[in-house]
């Protein structure tokens, strides 16, 4: 028969190691995990155009979102000769971006959509369209993006054009009637 002699060094190692492991699987464990951003799913709205006399940033991007019709139709029209993609307002909210009408229209994409902790984080990239001719319009055109988002509780919005903060927008309060 074989008889291992135990030391205290053994010993020490088999302490050490677990109350390592313990410490490290309770610490771990008893930290409060922050909340992951909700990543939404979205889809683009189209055939609408803006109002002449909507309130829009001069010069600077202009963030909106809207949770019921009445006050989408203040700022978007449908668009004239064009099909409309509509809203569902009982199951969704819309988060509009215009941008300065600009001579040259650029190719605006959605990049990420997201909540976190009641802040809707809106990212777009804005790159100008080369696949268009070079030369630039007569007309003038009032770039937008419109996108519908499922209902969440939005306190605040911010706009993220090319990784940069653009504008911070906080939730209106309801005046009392």
């Amino acid at each position: 028969m074989n008889v291992i002699p135990f030391s205290v060094l053994n010993c020490r190692f088999y302490y050490f190691t677990f109350f390592s492991i313990s410490f490290l699987l309770i610490g771990s464990l008893s930290q409060a995990q922050t909340p992951m951003p909700t990543r939404l799913a979205h889809r683009i709205l189209s055939g609408y155009s803006v109002i002449t006399d909507a309130p829009v940033n001069k010069g600077k991007p202009t963030l909106f979102v809207f949770e019921q019709a009445d006050t989408f139709k203040t700022v978007f029209q449908p668009a004239s000769g064009q099909r409309q993609t509509n809203p569902n307002f009982s199951k969704e909210m819309v988060v509009g971006v215009v941008l300065p009408s600009t001579g040259k229209s650029p190719k605006l994409t959605v990049s990420r959509v997201f909540v976190k902790d009641s802040v809707l984080t809106f990212r777009y990239i804005k790159q100008t369209d080369t696949s268009k001719t070079a030369s630039v319009q007569t007309t003038t055109v009032t770039p937008m993006l419109l996108v519908a988002i499922p209902k969440q509780t939005v306190l605040s919005a911010r706009l993220i054009e090319n990784g940069r903060l653009v504008q911070t927008i906080k939730r209106r309060e309801e005046e009392d009637k």
